[in-house]
C-alpha cells in the first residue's frame, strides 16, 4: 500500500486528543500522571511527509478509567462532525488502553463515513524506555493518509498491529503488546512506512442513534451466583443489564428466578459469555442454559465480549425513543441483525 494517495496529499488528520498514558510521565514517587498537551507530542513526531497536514483537536485530558458512556457518544458526534468537512481525510483518536476498546466499538457502531478513524495510544509514559507513543501516533496518521480502505470501519492501532474495533481486546494490562484479536487476528500491520491489510472485517451498518441509554449494567455471574444482584439492578432504576455467563452462555440455576423477573418486566437482558473466544451459543437446554434462557426472552450476545455488548445495548435503547416500539424489540432486532 502507497504511503499517501495522492487525493490526500492537500487534507488534514484530525487529530483528537482525550488524554492516556500518551501524555503521561513518570514522577519522582514513580507514579505516572498526566503531564504533556498534543501540542508537546505533535511537536516531537518522528517525521512525516511533507504533504501531511495535522489538525489539532483539544477534547479533553482525561485517564481511560474516566472515560464515560456518554463522553464517548459525544466524542463520536465531534468526530462525524470533522470528518463531514471537505479538507479532512480521516481523524485520529489518541486514547488511555484501559477503555480504548469501549470508545473504539462506540464510534464503529455510530460512525457512517467512509473517510479512515484510528484510535491508538501507548503502554509506556512519555520518557519511559520503550516509550511506544509517538511511534503509534506517527502510524495512525500515515494510516489515515494512506488511506485505509472505505469499509474498514474504526481501527484500533497498537504496537504496529491494526484491529476491528469490534473483535480487539486488551489481553495484557501492563505488556506493551497488550492488544489482540483471539477470534481473529489484525486486519493488518504497520510495514516500510505503510499499512498491509490482510482481510476486511465483516461490516454492519451504522446505528443511527440520536441519544444513548447509559443506565445499562454488567453482572458477572460466577459459580453459586443467586440473583439479588439481577434483583438490585431491576429495582433500582437499570434500563438494560448484560449478564457473563459461562461456557457458551450458561448461568448459575440460582439465578434464573430473578433473570425471568426482569425480562418480565420489560428489561431487555443480554447474555454473553466469559469467555475469550467462541461466544454464546444455544446448545443446552437444561435449567441455566443458553437455550432455556433464549426461551425465557433472554438475548444472546454472540461473540461480543461484556463490555461491548453493553456498549451495543446503550445505542439501542437510546434508539428506543425514537423507534416508538417497546425498548426490548428494538434491542433484539439491533442484536439479531448485528454480524457475529
Amino acid at each position: 500500500m502507497p504511503l499517501l494517495a495522492k487525493e490526500s496529499y492537500m487534507k488534514s488528520v484530525a487529530i483528537f486528543f482525550t488524554g492516556g498514558t500518551i501524555a503521561m510521565r513518570q514522577g519522582e514517587d514513580g507514579a505516572v500522571r498526566p503531564a504533556l498537551s498534543l501540542g508537546e507530542l505533535l511537536a516531537e513526531l518522528p517525521a512525516l511527509p511533507e504533504q501531511a497536514r495535522l489538525l489539532p483537536v483539544e477534547w479533553a485530558t482525561l485517564p481511560s478509567s474516566h472515560m464515560t458512556p456518554e463522553l464517548m457518544f459525544r466524542l463520536a458526534g465531534d468526530v462525524r462532525a470533522m470528518l463531514a468537512r471537505d479538507d479532512i481525510a480521516g481523524a485520529v483518536i489518541l486514547h488511555g488502553t484501559d477503555v480504548m476498546e469501549e470508545t473504539a466499538f462506540m464510534l464503529d457502531l455510530l460512525l457512517d463515513s467512509a473517510k479512515p478513524v484510528v484510535i491508538t495510544g501507548s503502554m509506556r509514559a512519555y520518557g519511559e524506555p520503550g516509550y511506544d507513543g509517538l511511534r503509534n501516533l506517527a502510524s495512525a496518521i500515515r494510516a489515515c493518509l494512506s488511506p485505509l480502505p472505505a469499509g474498514l470501519g474504526v481501527a484500533l492501532l497498537m504496537t504496529d498491529k491494526l484491529f476491528a474495533a469490534r473483535e480487539v481486546t486488551k489481553v495484557h494490562s501492563m505488556g506493551i503488546d497488550a492488544f489482540g484479536s483471539p477470534a481473529a487476528g489484525p486486519l493488518g500491520s504497520c510495514v516500510a512506512g505503510g499499512i498491509q491489510i490482510f482481510r476486511m472485517p465483516v461490516p454492519h451498518a451504522p446505528l443511527g442513534a440520536n441519544a444513548l441509554e447509559a443506565r445499562v449494567e454488567l453482572l458477572s455471574l460466577v459459580p453459586g451466583a443467586d440473583g439479588r444482584l439481577i434483583a438490585f439492578c431491576r429495582e433500582n432504576g437499570v434500563k438494560g443489564l448484560v449478564v457473563e455467563g459461562l461456557g457458551a452462555g450458561n448461568v448459575p440455576p440460582g439465578a434464573l428466578e430473578e433473570l425471568g423477573k426482569t425480562v418480565n418486566a420489560g428489561l431487555p437482558v443480554v447474555l454473553t459469555s466469559r469467555c475469550i473466544e467462541g461466544g454464546v451459543w444455544p446448545v443446552y437446554g437444561y435449567s441455566g442454559g443458553a437455550n432455556t434462557l433464549r426461551d425465557m426472552g433472554v438475548i444472546l450476545g454472540g461473540n461480543l465480549r461484556a463490555q461491548k455488548a453493553r456498549i451495543l445495548l446503550m445505542v439501542a435503547l437510546g434508539m428506543a425513543a425514537d423507534a416508538g416500539e417497546p425498548p426490548c424489540e428494538i434491542a433484539r432486532k439491533v442484536f439479531d441483525n448485528f454480524p457475529n
